[in-house]
C-alpha cells in the first residue's frame, strides 16, 4: 500500500490510529482506479512501492512529486472516509473511458466527491493518471 499511518498524520495532521489498515486498502484501490491504464503487479497494485524508488508498468519511474501527489490523494480519501463514516458519493457526473456526462462540479469529469477536488487536481498535475488505451 502507499502510504503508512504514520504519513498520514503527517499529512493530515489527523491520528495515526484513523489510518487503519482497512481505510488504507480502500483508498489505495481507488487511487489505482483513478490513475488509469497501467498494468497490475503480482502484488494486486498498479504500482511497485517495495523500494525506495517506486515503478508503473515495470519501467516507469513514479517521480517524487507523483509519489507526494499520490500519499496526499489517499490520506485525503481517509480523511473523508472518517469524517463522513463511509465512501463519499456524488451523483453530479458519471464517467465511462473517455465518455463522462455531469454537472459540474470542483472535480470535472471524475465521480469522486467534492471534498477531493483539490487533491484530485493535484493528482493530475502531477503526470500520474495515465489516459492512453492499453493494447495487450
Amino acid at each position: 500500500m502507499y502510504l503508512t499511518s504514520s504519513e498520514y498524520a503527517t499529512l493530515t495532521g489527523q491520528p495515526a490510529s484513523d489510518a487503519t489498515i482497512s481505510r488504507i486498502y480502500q483508498a489505495c484501490k481507488m487511487l489505482d482506479s483513478r490513475i488509469g491504464n497501467y498494468a497490475v503487479y503480482d502484488t494486486g497494485w498498479k504500482i511497485d512501492d517495495s523500494a525506495t524508488t517506486w515503478y508503473v508498468n515495470s519501467l516507469t519511474e513514479v517521480m517524487e512529486d507523483q509519489k507526494q501527489a499520490i500519499k496526499l490523494w489517499i490520506a485525503n480519501l481517509i480523511t473523508i472516509f472518517v469524517t463522513s463514516g463511509s465512501m463519499p458519493s456524488s451523483a453530479k457526473s458519471v464517467t465511462l473511458g473517455r465518455f463522462s456526462v455531469n454537472k459540474g462540479g470542483i472535480s470535472g469529469n471524475s465521480i469522486l466527491s467534492d471534498e477531493m477536488g483539490y487533491v484530485d487536481s493535484v493528482l493530475i498535475s502531477s503526470g500520474i493518471i495515465n489516459r492512453s488505451v492499453m493494447l495487450t
